[in-house]
Order: structure tokens, then sequence, then C-alpha cells
């Protein structure tokens, strides 16, 4: 982790304790859920809503939990320093503005962190997943995110702390191939989802992401439009990569070395592998966009293969 607030935050807890706080311990049930009238129990993030609201890390808003709304990095940054708090068992002070002064009400959230030498971003922006991941990581020590997956690479990340969040169950990504979008703003119910996978680890989700090798060999992002009636590559390459494999596997079955000139059913594999996706998608050559028209299956393939040896 490359931050020092949570250096500071494993000392302390190293000193004051010889055990290590588990997340259950650290965010104990303090509140007693009323329910919002916007969270319906089938709503996919209802448990997390509720789960934030029993330890106070979120408590909703004037209409209710607001779960599509998106959050403000000032929200976050008030997520993270109650976190810290609870950890702790600190009390955040809270700011006295002077006469004639005015502070807006995220001041002594954003204070507290900038005083753990936590950098906050203008407060009142939309937050992105990377500030998210960020200012919580700032907060939670490493021995609250004990690892569930071996997540070692994303498709749009590097970042250890983004990795760690993989690891431990908290994040899952955008899609099946682990899309972190780091620039994406998250809504209140995304955020509640991974705020109560921090604090309750029965939440936390096992994941493998799928294989994304066919994406780089390719040069395409899975939302990548490949034909006009909107089929992309994330339907497109692992369909085509089957079919390869299908191929593969009957040319060992029958002891042949794969090849392209090879022939199934009187058709070379080329065209097969071509017209039998085609067909698949019910699209033709002459509907693919650029990014199709510059797809070559043969090149593609030996990319595959340097990729995987």
């Amino acid at each position: 982790m490359k931050k020092l607030a949570a250096l500071v935050l494993s000392a302390a807890l190293m000193m004051g304790s010889a055990a290590a706080v588990t997340p259950e311990e650290a965010f104990p049930k303090v509140n007693d859920y009323p329910g919002y009238s916007d969270v319906q129990p089938t709503d996919w993030f209802a448990s997390a809503a509720q789960a934030c609201y029993e330890v106070g890390l979120m408590t909703g808003t004037n209409t209710g939990f607001s779960p599509k709304s998106n959050l403000t990095v000032a929200q976050v940054a008030t997520i993270a320093a109650r976190m810290h708090a609870a950890i702790t068992g600190e009390s955040i002070p809270i700011a006295t503005p002077k006469p004639d002064q005015t502070l807006p009400w995220y001041f002594s959230y954003v204070h507290y962190l900038e005083q753990l030498g936590i950098a906050v971003p203008d407060p009142e922006k939309d937050a992105t997943r990377q500030e998210f991941v960020d200012l919580l990581c700032g907060v939670v020590p490493e021995d609250m995110l004990s690892p569930i997956n071996t997540v070692t690479a994303l498709p749009d990340s590097t970042d250890p702390d983004v990795l760690a969040f993989y690891n431990a169950g908290i994040l899952t990504g955008m899609d099946q191939w682990g899309t972190f979008l780091p620039d994406k703003t998250l809504t209140r119910a995304e955020a509640a989802a991974m705020v109560a996978r921090v604090a309750r680890t029965d939440l936390r989700q096992t994941f493998t992401p799928a294989d994304y090798t066919p994406f780089t060999a390719a040069g395409l992002k899975p939302s990548d439009v490949l034909f006009t009636n909107g089929t992309t590559a994330g339907a497109w390459l692992p369909y085509v990569q089957a079919l390869i494999d299908g191929l593969e596997q009957d040319c060992a079955a029958a002891g042949l070395e794969f090849n392209w000139f090879n022939t199934v059913d009187g058709v070379e594999f080329l065209d097969y592998v071509k017209n039998t996706a085609l067909s698949h998608f019910g699209v033709t050559a002459k509907d693919g966009t650029d990014a199709y028209k510059t797809f070559d299956v043969q090149v593609y393939y030996s990319k595959v293969i340097d990729l995987r040896t």
C-alpha cells in the first residue's frame, strides 16, 4: 500500500493490541436498520445498504438512500473518515467556524483525512472509482484486506491498491474480465456494496476474471463495436476463439497439426471461422465497422499463441 495513513494506523493497532482488529470488531452494529423507501428487499444492493446503515458508515440522504445518485468526493471522504475513526477508536474533531464564517458540511471529515496525510480531491465533484479506492485504502489497513482471490492483472489498471481490493473480494469489476474503469463515477448503490464488503467479510465476493488474452491480441476492448447491429468485441472474440479452440482439439484428436488450410466439411478453416461467426451473429462482412475490417483472424491467432507461450 502506498499511503502514510495506513502505515501509521497499522503501527497504532500493533501497539494497542496483540491481535489484529477484524472488520466485524472495528465496525460493530450501532444502528437498527429502519429501511429506505427507495430500497426494496429484492434490490441487488439491499443487503449492502442495510449493512452500511447498521455500522454507521452510510446513513442515507434527505430523500432516502438515493441509490442511483452519484457519490461525491465529500461523501467518500466522510465514509473514509468514519472508517478510520471506527478502526482506531478515535473521534473526528468537529471544526468550529470563526465568527461570520460558514464551513461546508464536509469540512471536518476532509480536514481529518488531510491531517492523516491523505490528499482529498475537490470535495464537491463526483468521485471516480479510482478516487473511491484511493481514499478507502488510505484508512483500511492491509490486515483487513485478506485475499480470497488471486487477481494478478486487470484490463485497465495496475494500481496495487485496486488489485488489493479485487483480491480481498471488495471489487469484482464492471464486466466478466474485471474491467475497473478508474475514471468512471459510481452510484451510492455501487459504493454501498464496496463499503459493506469492507465492514462485513461474509459479503465479500470470490472472483476469477475471464481470459483477456483475446482482446490484448486483437488490440480491442470488449466494448468496441464490430458490426452495425451493435455486436461488440466482447461477444465476438470469445466466440471466434471458441471456434478456433474446437478446430485445434479436432486436429489434435486426428493427430494433425493445426493449419488454416485444413478443411472441415470441405471448407478451409479460415473461411469456416469467419463464416460461422458471421452467421452466428446474423451479420455479413459488409455490416462490419472499421474495427472489424482491420481485424485479421490469422494475425490475431498468431498473437494469441505468442501471449500464451
